[in-house]
């Protein structure tokens, strides 16, 4: 229990009656999570504005109210203890950490379009392969102690992300690596919290739906490193980007420290080679003019940069490079990360994917082209979320039309949007696209017709178990239907 007055900040100030006598429990946004002695934020969401739900939030046992000045007209009941906000978000967040003050002392957080969930999980693999108990917070959950458990955002809201960080370091882990996605940092969801390294990965296209443009969705990959890394923290950058290179100017403005890595000459870290020899990829970089080398099992180039900014965070926290790598070989991929499915005495190559962003696609595509030196067809099965970006789907067509051989249009999380449509906004820019309306289908149609020498890619679900249609998150696993259909196929 907390006295009101403790809340109190720069960014609220008192509105109407007010008990300096006050405790309270807790905060939260939701009215139906409210309990006895809480504040309820009145936040406007996409759908739903707080502000109807304040007499159930009394009901329920509110002891105080956070809002914005525009609600004050809306509150029709007589309601004591009311802080206002200039910016609530933040006030959420601000709140949220004094009720869960404790945190792991050595926070990483992951930004940029693709690759997130695979640097924080290499980060968690080379911590467990190295003894040390860390979590990683993601699109995947959050794991510790062999434990996972299952989120609904790639980044938590601001009362929960506390909320865990408080948890994980009461059991005494004190590592922790998290995706921070772009709505999260617009939204303030990472405010307060302390991150000693800060790492960008790239930027392209996504998420305009919410952002409505490329500079206000790179403006809010800006606030990570200006804003919420620690001023004695350190940001690690790949700036094989354009987008990189501009962070990269900013932190030099700022005077942050900061490291870079990737492929180009002037990189801190550089990658100078990335051959596949036999079942295993060699990678070859430099730091400080001194060569290392190891043998990894990923496949594509993009992979190992993930790869590399998992070690250069390894190498911050204190672990030698020599201890880091002599466990890398073995190091596993997120789940749905460009994964071969196998079976046994069954030679057809057939990949899932989570690429689901045209430069994703594009760079799964043209891994698998010069990767596997193959003489036939590179066949993908794709679709396009609902109620989301909608003008990447032109461009989602034109790689598949440009990188693909074979391509098989199909739904992805059709949400309440008319399925058919999104279909044909992707196929009006690929001349070769084949519309199959079930994914199912569509997949068994796929490998029916591979040969041999074929290779399939499967993208945009990745790890997800399901299809989102209408409203119903109807139970669908791309690689249980790949298995269901080599069997049919092989019968």
């Amino acid at each position: 229990m907390l006295f009101l007055t403790k809340i109190i900040d720069s960014n609220i100030k008192l509105q109407k009656s007010f008990d300096s006598k006050v405790k309270v429990s807790g905060i939260a946004t939701d009215s139906r999570e409210i309990r006895k002695g809480m504040i309820f934020a009145v936040i406007r969401g996409n759908k739903n504005n707080g502000k109807q739900y304040i007499k159930d939030a009394y009901k329920s046992g509110a002891k105080a109210l956070l809002c914005e000045r525009e609600h004050l007209k809306d509150i029709k009941t007589e309601v004591k203890n009311i802080l206002v906000s200039k910016n609530i978000r933040l006030s959420v967040a601000v709140i949220a950490k004094k009720f869960y003050p404790k945190q792991p002392a050595n926070i990483s957080v992951v930004t940029g379009t693709n690759g997130k969930t695979s640097i924080v999980n290499f980060l968690y693999e080379i911590w467990k392969k190295n003894h040390i108990r860390g979590a990683c917070f993601g699109t995947l959950g959050i794991k510790y102690d062999g434990k996972n458990k299952k989120t609904k955002l790639t980044t938590l809201d601001a009362i929960r992300l506390h909320k865990e960080l408080n948890f994980i370091k009461s059991k005494k882990i004190n590592f922790a690596a998290m995706e921070a996605s772009s709505h999260a940092l617009d939204q303030f969801r990472l405010d307060k919290v302390y991150v000693k390294f800060a790492l960008f990965t790239n930027l392209s296209r996504d998420h305009l739906d919410y952002h409505q443009n490329m500079k206000k969705y790179f403006l809010s990959k800006i606030r990570l490193f200006k804003f919420i890394l620690d001023k004695k923290g350190t940001a690690i950058i790949n700036t094989d980007n354009r987008y990189g290179k501009k962070i990269k100017n900013i932190c030099d403005i700022e005077n942050i420290k900061n490291i870079t890595y990737g492929f180009k000459k002037d990189s801190d870290w550089r990658i100078t080679k990335v051959k596949r020899e036999g079942k295993l990829t060699k990678v070859v970089f430099s730091k400080e003019n001194i060569v290392y080398n190891f043998f990894c099992n990923l496949i594509a180039d993009y992979e190992v940069e993930n790869l590399i900014g998992a070690i250069i965070i390894a190498n911050l926290n204190g672990m030698s490079l020599e201890k880091i790598l002599k466990n890398i070989k073995s190091i596993k991929k997120p789940s749905g990360r460009l994964k071969k499915i196998s079976k046994k005495n069954v030679r057809l190559s057939i990949f899932i994917d989570y690429a689901h962003t045209p430069e994703a696609l594009e760079k799964s595509l043209k891994a698998l082209k010069s990767v596997y030196d193959f003489k036939g067809n590179l066949i993908l099965v794709f679709g396009c979320g609902g109620e989301r970006d909608k003008g990447k789907r032109k461009f989602m067509g034109i790689v598949a039309d440009n990188f693909a051989d074979k391509v098989f249009i199909t739904d992805d999380n059709p949400r309440y949007e008319n399925a058919k449509n999104i279909r044909k906004e992707i196929a009006s820019a690929c001349k070769k696209a084949v519309c199959i309306p079930n994914r199912e289908t569509a997949i068994s149609r796929a490998i029916n017709i591979m040969q041999e020498n074929d290779i399939l890619l499967i993208a945009g679900k990745g790890h997800e178990k399901y299809q989102e249609i209408k409203g119903s998150k109807i139970p669908f696993d791309d690689e249980v239907v790949v298995k269901e259909a080599i069997n049919r196929k092989l019968a």
